[in-house]
């Protein structure tokens, strides 16, 4: 789904049980994020393919990891934006394409979920896969990457494609209004 969409802005429900109907739903999305190109995608929740339900899977190291029903148990004081001061790491969403920002993020969380075999996981991160972990959590609490660009008066970009750089919005508010 892309902004703007209902369930994108909803507070999800955590999954009960791990039934045929849920295990559905975690194909379709393992599948969705596979298949997610152009751009492609680290990360995708279940609001973004429109089941309102607290879940979303990681793409990195060619590797996918499946996190439901995930808790922070801990989240360091230390913010980051990532990258260099010069350089941050720039955020985008496969709900919002082609549109990019840094965003604050905490340098480390420890996290609790449920693996698709209802095994419970209890991981830390730290850098990019707490940064991704984050941003695929506020999806699943109705929150965007660009609500921080707003509430921290931060810069927002639009690649253009055929240039294959980053252009500043003037006026990230003229943009953003969902």
């Amino acid at each position: 789904l892309s902004v703007p969409h209902d369930t994108l802005r909803q507070t999800c429900t955590p999954i009960e049980r791990i039934t045929p109907d849920i295990q559905a739903k975690i194909d379709d999305l393992k599948e969705t994020m596979i298949n997610a190109h152009n751009p492609e995608g680290v990360g995708l929740s279940f609001p973004q393919i429109g089941y309102s339900l607290r879940g979303f899977v990681t793409y990195l190291d060619k590797k996918m990891r499946l996190y439901l029903n995930p808790t922070l148990l801990d989240i360091s004081e230390e913010q980051t934006l990532g990258g260099t001061k010069d350089r941050p790491t720039l955020e985008g969403c496969l709900s919002i394409p082609w549109l990019y920002g840094p965003v604050w993020r905490p340098k480390k969380i420890k996290i609790q979920a449920i693996d698709e075999h209802g095994a419970e996981v209890v991981k830390t991160f730290s850098s990019f896969p707490a940064r991704l972990f984050m941003h695929e959590f506020d999806h699943l609490e109705g929150v965007l990457f660009t609500d921080y660009t707003l509430r921290d008066s931060l810069p927002l970009y639009l690649l253009n494609k055929e240039q294959d750089k980053f252009i500043e919005i003037q006026d990230p508010g003229t943009v953003i209004k969902w």
